[in-house]
C-alpha cells in the first residue's frame, strides 16, 4: 500500500510547531502512558467497581441518564488541530457551526490537550475532589489512560440508545475494542495506522514483512521509536503474535527478537522525534512510522511508501468521551453522534486526514471532489481514494490493537522493552 502518489498540499490551517501536531503528541503520549500511577477519580487512591455483563452495564447507564435532558451547552476539550476548519477563516468550524444551527447547542470548543499524561494530571485532581473538570466532552487515546480513567470511574457510560448514526456508520474496525469492549464508555474521534515506511529508492524492492527490517542490507539504515509501548506491540506483530491475546512469554520472545534487531547493527537511531525528516533526508532506509508522517513527508515533496506488513500492523484509536462530571453529557452524547454522520464525517476527514472511522463518509468526499474545481478537486479526488484514510477491507483485516496493560502489567512490560532502547 503506497500513498506517494497523493498530492495533498500544505493544510491550510495555523501552523503548529512539528513538536506539538497530533502526530507528535501521539509518539509522546504512547511513550509516557505507562510513567503515571493510578489515582480515583472519585476517592484518591481507590479504584471504583466497573461494570461488567449487560445488565450491570445497562442499569448503570439507567442510573447515569435517567432524568437527565439538553441543557443547550456544551464544553468540548480536544487536541490542537484536530477538526475541521474554514479555509478562509481557520478561527470557525464548519461542522461545529452547523451542529449548533441544527440542535440550538452552543459549543464552547478549545484546543487544550497537549498529551496524555499531562492532560490526566491537569483534571484528575478536580475528579478526585469531587468537582467537574469544566468541560462535557474530551478526546483521550486509546492508551493506558483510558484504562486507568475507566477503572477509576471517571468516564460516564454511553447510553447507546441515543448513537444511532454510531450504530448505522461506525466501521467494525473500530468497534468493540479490547481497550473499551462493547464501546462502554467511547467511541473514535479519529484513527491512524502504525506500520513500514520506506524509501523505494533506497530499498530497491518492495518491503512487506517486519522481518525486512532485518535485512543485512539495510544494516545501519533502519529506524526504530524509543517508545516501549509501540515497540513492545511491533514485535510481537513480528514474532506472529496478536497483541491484544500476548503473554508474558510473547513479550519476552518479542523483545528477543527486537535485541537481535539491535544487536546486528541494523537500528541507526531509536527516535520517535527524528525518524520522520530523516526519511525524507535519506539517512533511513525504512522506518517504524504512522501512516500520517509518510502523508505528511509526501506532502512536501518526499516519495516514500507505508505498508502494513503482512504479519499485521497496529490500529490506534483517538476517543470520545464524557467526563463522569459533565454539566451537560446529554448535549455531549448529542454531538457524538452528530459525527457519525457521513456527511459530517466526511468534512472532518477532509481537513484532518486522518483515519475515518465512518467508512460511508468516503462517498461524501468523492461527491464533494466531483463538485470541486482546481486543485481542491485533485486534493479531495486523491483523498477519497486513499487507504491511508480509508483503509480497504484486506488492509483492515490485518491491522490489530494495541495490548491492553494493567498496572503491574506495565512494570514487566517497560522492564522487558525500554532497556534495547535506553542501551
Amino acid at each position: 500500500m503506497s500513498e506517494h502518489s497523493i498530492p495533498f498540499p500544505p493544510r491550510r490551517r495555523r501552523p503548529i510547531p512539528p513538536s506539538l501536531s497530533r502526530r507528535g503528541l501521539l509518539r509522546a503520549a504512547f511513550g509516557a502512558a505507562a510513567l503515571a500511577p493510578l489515582a480515583a477519580c472519585s476517592v484518591p487512591g481507590a479504584r471504583v467497581h466497573v461494570p461488567t455483563g449487560k445488565a450491570e452495564i445497562a442499569a448503570a447507564v439507567s442510573d447515569f441518564w435517567t432524568g437527565r435532558d439538553r441543557s443547550g451547552k456544551l464544553d468540548f476539550a480536544n487536541y490542537t488541530q484536530y477538526i475541521d476548519v474554514d479555509p478562509a477563516d481557520q478561527g470557525k468550524h464548519p461542522t461545529l457551526d452547523a451542529f449548533t444551527r441544527e440542535n440550538g447547542i452552543e459549543v464552547s470548543y478549545n484546543e487544550l490537550i497537549d498529551d496524555s499524561a499531562s492532560w490526566f494530571g491537569k483534571i484528575q485532581p478536580e475528579f478526585a475532589s469531587g468537582q467537574g473538570i469544566g468541560y462535557d466532552l474530551m478526546v483521550v487515546g486509546g492508551d493506558s489512560y483510558l484504562t486507568k480513567y475507566i477503572q477509576l470511574g471517571c468516564l460516564a457510560p454511553l447510553d447507546h440508545s441515543r448513537l444511532p448514526h454510531f450504530a448505522q456508520h461506525g466501521g467494525a474496525a473500530f468497534k468493540n475494542s479490547s481497550f473499551d469492549p462493547g464501546n462502554v464508555y467511547t467511541i473514535p474521534w479519529q484513527s491512524g495506522m502504525t506500520g513500514i515506511g520506506y524509501d523505494p529508492a533506497q530499498v530497491g524492492r518492495k518491503i512487506t514483512s517486519w522481518q525486512d527490517l532485518l535485512d543485512p542490507k539495510l544494516k545501519g539504515r533502519v529506524g526504530m521509536w524509543n517508545d516501549a509501548v509501540q515497540m513492545g506491540n511491533v514485535a510481537l506483530l513480528a514474532i506472529g503474535v496478536d497483541p491484544e491475546t500476548s503473554t508474558v512469554a510473547d513479550w519476552r520472545k518479542a523483545a528477543a527478537w527486537l535485541r537481535k534487531q539491535r544487536d546486528a547493527g541494523m537500528v541507526r537511531s531509536y527516535s520517535t522525534a527524528t525518524y520522520q525528516s530523516s526519511l525524507q533526508r535519506g539517512d533511513l532506509a525504512a522506518s517504524l512510522v504512522y501512516s500520517g508522517d509518510v502523508f505528511q513527508a509526501n506532502q512536501s515533496g518526499s516519495a516514500l511508501e507505508f505498508v502494513i506488513p503482512e504479519e499485521g500492523g497496529l490500529l490506534w484509536t483517538d476517543n470520545l468521551c464524557i467526563p463522569s462530571t459533565a454539566a451537560h453529557p446529554v448535549d455531549a452524547l448529542t454531538y457524538m453522534d452528530y459525527v457519525y454522520r457521513p456527511e459530517v464525517a466526511a468534512k472532518i476527514s477532509e481537513t484532518v486526514q486522518f483515519v475515518c472511522p465512518v467508512p460511508a463518509a468516503q462517498q461524501v468526499v468523492a461527491r464533494d471532489a466531483a463538485a470541486a474545481t482546481g486543485k481542491r478537486r485533485t486534493v479531495l479526488n486523491a483523498l477519497s481514494t486513499s487507504p491511508l484514510v480509508f483503509p480497504t477491507e484486506a488492509d483492515e483485516a490485518r491491522l490489530r490493537h494495541l495490548r491492553v496493560l494493567d498496572q503491574e502489567e506495565e512494570k514487566q512490560w517497560n522492564a522487558l522493552f525500554e532497556p534495547i532502547y535506553q542501551a
